[in-house]
């Protein structure tokens, strides 16, 4: 399993806000702690308190610069930072461990010269003892503090500076250690003690080396764009969970600070329409954000052959991928292979030699996929591109509507003829209209009224080529007796 743990980004100006008031809290607290430890240090000359009070310098610092990087990362995505502005804050942790390792270095230097080359000589005072108590209560509260609030808004400076505090906590037990040691060298004269002080040292160091590379790893796997792992195999298994989604996915995530970014292509069948891929694409953003809530999704869905697609299927994917259209497909078996038959619409004013060269490039397409593939016949059907209407024609369309509702009108049986549509075919007008009928009539005599109508309006109408009738229930009458 990943270190990297992803929370869901925090909205809203009050979040932001408390991060910002915690870590100005936590920097006021660092610089009592600073002060206090070095002046009780330097009185006592104890390497213990005075490696606290150089761990506490570094670490008012890094309160510093998280300060500064909570501030920034919670602006916006702009013009030059199409991400976020959430790397901030994985510079700022990686700032704070390059510091503690610096500290550590000075530490265990000091150290090394106390316990070899130059001793030294260490006071053991109540008032050194109640400032390492006090530092161990103030970073008690402040690591929690921060825990917290690091939590609720998925900050990882925050993260980094409480467990920055949290080390301060096992380093100020080391160090009281070393001091009671030392008390004790002095009280009860055991001079081998008094190296307890510059052991306690080393083992503050050995803590911040520890914990420290952790934060730093961390950091540093996020600048580079470290995957998180167990989050991702969760994501993959999320996307493979919707049911239009083929596998393999690929797959790519991405953290800038606390926002997890992710892109995916996603396979979906190749004869979908664009509205259900969309509707696909959805469910599996919809899927993702159950794992990472706050997460920024793309989609890319990839189109893929299904194995159980036909070949008929397959004829009118890749005739749609050459910009045509098909119809009259026919698909025959002869000599133990399928065979073709089709007809293809390609645009009118299209030379012959273009559409020979479309008819190719789909006979090429269908034997790549289908190597037994028969013998492909294709008939080229024109499809003429529709003509404005002249304004005489609209006059006549307008007119034949005005005689379809005289003509209906003059049968029995028909009460009312209204949305009456009128297109101009390629001999005629085709007439589509709407008739109310007594609602008691049967289908039969319904389908009879309407035949009288269309044969009624083509013999008194120039004109008029065809005529379909769409029957509604209207106010009930006594039902007509036809012969």
């Amino acid at each position: 399993m990943s270190d990297t743990v992803i929370r869901p980004l925090a909205a809203g100006e009050a979040l932001a806000r408390q991060k910002v008031r915690v870590a100005r809290v936590s920097a006021l607290a660092a610089t009592g702690m600073v002060i206090a430890k070095a002046a009780v240090g330097w009185q006592t000359g104890s390497l213990g308190i005075l490696s606290e009070a150089a761990h506490s310098t570094m670490d008012l610092i890094a309160t510093l610069i998280t300060l500064f990087a909570v501030r920034v990362a919670d602006r916006p995505a702009d013009s030059h930072h199409h991400y976020g502005h959430g790397k901030v804050e994985n510079l700022s942790a990686l700032a704070e461990t390059a510091l503690l390792l610096l500290t550590c270095v000075w530490i265990i230097y000091e150290a090394l010269e106390r316990l070899f080359w130059k001793p030294a000589a260490v006071e053991a005072t109540w008032i050194a003892f109640a400032v390492i108590v006090g530092s161990i209560l103030v970073d008690l509260w402040r690591s929690r503090a921060l825990a917290r609030t690091a939590a609720a808004t998925g900050s990882q400076a925050l993260e980094a500076d409480a467990l920055h505090f949290r080390t301060e906590i096992y380093s100020s037990s080391a160090v009281l250690a070393g001091l009671g040691a030392v008390w004790v060298s002095q009280r009860w004269h055991i001079p081998w003690l008094v190296k307890a002080d510059a052991l306690s040292g080393i083992l503050v160091a050995a803590i911040v080396l520890v914990i420290g590379s952790r934060l730093g790893r961390r950091a540093i796997d996020a600048l580079l764009d470290h995957a998180p792992l167990e989050l991702v195999e969760r994501i993959r298994a999320a996307i493979a969970s919707v049911p239009e989604v083929d596998e393999p996915v690929a797959l790519r995530t991405r953290l800038s600070g606390n926002r997890l970014f992710v892109d995916a292509a996603v396979s979906v069948a190749r004869g979908t329409s664009f509205e259900t891929a969309h509707q696909v694409v959805s469910r599996v953003e919809a899927r993702i954000r159950e794992i990472a809530p706050e997460s920024s999704v793309v989609i890319h869905a990839d189109p893929f052959r299904r194995s159980d697609e036909s070949l008929g299927e397959a004829i009118r994917v890749i005739v749609s991928r050459h910009a045509a259209g098909a119809h009259d497909i026919f698909i025959y078996e002869r000599d133990g292979k399928p065979c073709v038959d089709l007809h293809l619409e390609v645009p009118g004013d299209l030379s012959l030699v273009d559409a020979h060269a479309i008819t190719e490039r789909i006979e090429a397409d269908l034997r790549g996929e289908f190597p037994r593939l028969g013998p492909v016949h294709t008939h080229v059907d024109p499809v003429k591109p529709p003509r404005p209407i002249d304004a005489p024609l609209v006059e006549e369309m307008e007119a034949v509507r005005r005689r379809i509702r005289l003509v209906a009108a003059g049968i029995a049986g028909i009460q009312d003829c209204t949305s009456i549509s009128v297109r101009h075919g390629r001999q005629g007008f085709w007439v589509v209209c709407q008739c109310a009928m007594d609602a008691r009539l049967s289908i039969r005599e319904a389908h009879e009224l309407g035949l009288e109508l269309a044969a009624r309006a083509r013999r008194e109408i120039s004109g008029v080529e065809q005529v379909t009738v769409h029957a509604e229930p209207g106010a009930r009458q006594t039902p007509l007796r036809l012969p």
